[in-house]
Formats: structure tokens, sequence, C-alpha cells
């Protein structure tokens, strides 16, 4: 017969895996609380695609204009200014140490086919259905890190999370958003480069500038040892 410790003990387990279970399903049963960013970095070019689904993009603007509960790509088109103005007050970004705008929006792109010549989605839809967001911008000088914040959890809520992937060159790197955790700095390594690309023109420059200062040093020393000469010759 089995002790009331390790009945209790039995107990204990068989609940907190039923727990885990539990958590488990919640977080595979909201597929539609993910939203994603790929944001693609070089030298002098910042691109931040976002990816939400309509439910999320509904939440965050006006886009059912004529409210039938069904959303198109026209007016997905109309009110791409009312979104583009929703992440620029919610998602901050920093560019180099310094507050910046997210840059200038390219036409929204909807991931989703036309079925029987309709691109309209009915609203049971919504989390089925995607949509992206790119902001595009030219830097200079060069892109050296880049800080996002994002202050989205009251549209989306407290389990929706942002997977992102910074993109620079050959290097992937993923970072969660969520709110718990609404920022990350990415620092690119680029300005760093620069340095150690100047570091020999400096040295060649250093090195030209002590063969001038040199030979500016020779040139005033021989035309004093001729001036001195030339009195002492007057002189005798």
């Amino acid at each position: 017969m089995k002790s009331p410790v390790h009945r209790r003990s039995t107990c204990l387990l068989q609940l907190a895996a039923v727990y885990v279970a539990c958590m488990a399903h919640m977080l595979v049963a909201h597929p539609s609380d993910i939203s994603y960013l790929k944001a693609t970095l070089e030298k002098h070019r910042l691109e931040l695609r976002f990816t939400f689904n309509l439910l999320s993009i509904s939440r965050f603007c006006v886009v059912d204009a004529n409210q039938d509960r069904r959303i198109d790509k026209a007016e997905l088109t109309a009110a791409a200014p009312a979104l583009s103005a929703y992440f620029e007050k919610h998602v901050e970004i920093n560019i180099n140490e310094v507050k910046a705008m997210l840059g200038s929006l390219s036409p929204l792109e909807c991931v989703w086919p036309v079925v029987d010549g309709s691109d309209s989605v009915a609203e049971q839809d919504y989390p089925l259905r995607y949509v992206d967001i790119t902001f595009t911008q030219a830097l200079k000088p060069v892109l050296a890190d880049v800080w996002l914040g994002f202050d989205i959890w009251q549209q989306t809520g407290p389990l929706g999370t942002v997977e992102a992937t910074f993109e620079q060159g050959d290097l992937r790197m993923q970072v969660p958003f969520s709110m718990s955790e609404p920022d990350y700095l990415y620092d690119t390594g680029f300005a760093v480069e620069d340095i150690f690309k100047e570091q020999p023109v400096q040295k060649k420059n250093s090195a030209w500038t002590l063969c001038v200062a040199a030979f500016s040093a020779l040139s005033l020393a021989t035309l004093l040892l001729r001036h001195h000469r030339a009195k002492r010759h007057s002189s005798t």
C-alpha cells in the first residue's frame, strides 16, 4: 500500500502535468496572437516589414469602412495612411541612438489569394489573413545600431507577440517582442568596420605629415645656414 506522502506527491505531479498540457494547448490554440517582423539591415538602408493579420489590423485602425464585416484590398489601401500613423505612434525606433521615423510606407501587400474573382475576406477569417506592412529608408552615415520598442499590446492583447528576424547579410537573429519584453537594441557593427578601414589611411596621412614637416624643417635649416654663411662672408 502506498504511503499518504507518496499519494500526495503523485497527485501534485498529475496536477502539474495537467497544467503544462493546458498551457501548451493555450499556446497552440492562439496562433492569431503571433505577428512577425523582418528587419533587413544594410550599411545605408533599413527595411522593416511587419506582418499582421486582419484581426490585429482592424484593432489598429478602421479598415471595414462600409461596416459589412468584410475587408477587401481597396478598403485596406484606403486605410494605409491611418495604419501608417498607428505604427509611427506605437512602434518607437531609434537609429544610431537618435529618435527616428520608421521610413516610407510601401504599398500594402495582402497575403491571401483571390477566390472566385473576389479579394474580400469575411470577418471570421480575419485571424487567418495576413498583410505585409513595409517601411524603408536610406541612411547617412552608416547604420550603427537600431532600437525598437513596441506599444501595441492594448490592441493585440497581453498574449500578443511579434516574432522578429534581424537579417544582416548572411546573419540571422530571431528576437521575440512581447508585453514583458517590448524593446530590443541591435548593433550592426558597421561603424566599427569603418573605423578599422580608416586606420591605415590615417597612418599614411600621419606618416606623410611627418615627412612634410621634416622636409620643411630641413629646408628652413638650409636657408638659415646659407643666410648665416652669406652674412659671415660679407662681414669678412
